[in-house]
């Protein structure tokens, strides 16, 4: 009765209660990365961060087009506009002034004004670096699409060996149940102790406990594999794969691993592109030193009157065509202080370049280290692995002919189920080391 109500309780963990959907989205690991890639939500803030930096270089080049504007304005004076003449227009002294006011109460105004840029020196720059912001956005994309391709791999992983470990649970539950079913038969026939057969139940109903956690535990990792894919939490997915080890797919870096990381890291990349943008923040700067010519052109009608019949009213035009030229003198320091700080962040950049080669040699040379050391260890584990159901068929024969204890068999059992254990959690550090350095190489495209 208790291994049906722990049977029962598994199932419910697994399913996820009544309420849950029983279709089923069948993953491989290929298929979930294929899916990370479409739904996930830091992919998509990433993807539009990249359109929103193309806009910006657009931007930047509308700076060296004509700017045409168009203006229309009318005024209504409550007293008209007041002109002043010399007063011996009017027969007046001549240190007087005459006011007269002309003009109609309704004034209309239009025109339009264009502008064109011919030499303004932080306009190619500006484009420059609009452009490689542009590429630098487009490598932050890129890591972040290696990013959640490592972190679907991973959580993908976590799922297998956690389903691997409840089977070996299982597994070992199996083994302790037929013991105690060999225990209470020989203590029928007077060949085993009645302690030895309290033993055996108390110790299959000590791993019970751990079965109703690992499959706890598989909802989770489950839950963290959906989000990281960017599916639906209320969706149900069934693993394809399994946890195995395969030395024939790794792929091993070649002689010069240091450098085909750096050229391959997309955040390498990106921070030397932004070492470029640097520079030409530099060169922003220092054009606002220099001098700006641009035409500049006007057309525009006027026309007053004291009424609104519009139809009667005369429009002259006036218009003109030239060239403005703007030097700067004196501008505070401001130029300067802005130059100097554009110097320093550069600076900076060249040392975070620096930092992150450092960090890459390192990060390289320890992913060899964890695949290599994991392949040992899968090796060692495999053979331990004969050698321990060896022990537990041996002892299990001699615990049924009365020449073992039962302690003997619990320890050979245990035994058996650690290495088991081990391997699989070689097998598990193999694959994720491999994914790491994948991610470390900058293999993931």
């Amino acid at each position: 009765m208790r291994h049906l109500i722990y049977s029962l309780l598994a199932t419910l963990l697994i399913w996820g209660g009544p309420g849950q959907t029983l279709a089923q989205r069948q993953l491989t690991m290929d298929n979930a990365v294929k899916l990370a890639l479409d739904k996930n939500r830091d992919i998509q803030v990433a993807s539009l961060e990249t359109a929103k930096y193309a806009q910006k270089v657009v931007e930047a080049r509308s700076y060296a087009l004509p700017a045409i504007a168009g203006s229309a304005q009318y005024l209504y004076y409550f007293n008209k506009q007041v002109s002043f003449l010399p007063g011996s227009f009017v027969g007046l002294p001549e240190n007087q002034l005459a006011t007269f006011r002309v003009g109609g109460s309704n004034a209309l105004v239009g025109g339009i004004a264009a502008t064109q840029p011919l030499f303004q020196a932080g306009i190619r720059s500006g484009i420059k670096a609009a452009q490689i912001d542009e590429a630098a956005t487009n490598e932050a994309l890129t890591d972040v699409r290696a990013g959640v391709v490592t972190d679907v791999k991973k959580a993908y992983l976590d799922v297998l060996i956690t389903q691997e470990q409840l089977r070996l649970q299982q597994q070992s539950i199996a083994r302790n149940e037929q013991a105690l079913k060999d225990s209470r038969s020989l203590l029928a026939q007077g060949r085993a102790s009645r302690v030895d057969t309290l033993r055996a139940f108390v110790t299959v109903e000590n791993l019970r406990p751990t079965l109703i956690q690992l499959t706890n535990r598989i909802g989770i990792t489950k839950t963290v594999l959906k989000r990281t894919m960017g599916l639906d939490e209320q969706e149900t997915i069934e693993l394809q794969d399994s946890l195995r080890f395969d030395d024939a797919l790794f792929i091993a870096p070649g002689a010069d691993a240091f450098q085909d990381a750096v050229q391959a890291r997309p955040e390498v990349r990106r921070l030397a592109l932004i070492e470029q943008l640097n520079r030409e923040q530099v060169a922003i700067q220092s054009a606002e030193r220099q001098p700006k010519l641009s035409a500049i052109g006007l057309v525009q009608s006027q026309s007053q009157a004291n009424n609104f019949r519009v139809d009667e009213y005369r429009w002259p035009v006036s218009s003109y065509m030239g060239l403005q030229l703007t030097v700067p003198i004196f501008t505070g320091f401001r130029t300067n202080s802005r130059i100097q700080q554009a110097q320093i962040t550069r600076q900076q950049t060249e040392t975070q370049v620096a930092n992150l080669k450092e960090i890459v040699r390192a990060q390289v040379k320890i992913g060899l280290a964890n695949v290599e050391e994991a392949r040992l260890r899968i090796e060692t584990q495999r053979q331990t692995i004969g050698v321990a159901e060896l022990g537990y068929r041996i002892t299990r024969d001699r615990w049924k002919q009365g020449i073992a204890s039962r302690l003997d068999l619990s320890d050979a059992e245990l035994l058996l189920t650690q290495a088991k254990s081990n391997y699989l959690q070689a097998v598990y550090d193999y694959l994720t080391a491999t994914v790491n350095l994948d991610r470390v190489m900058g293999r993931i495209k």
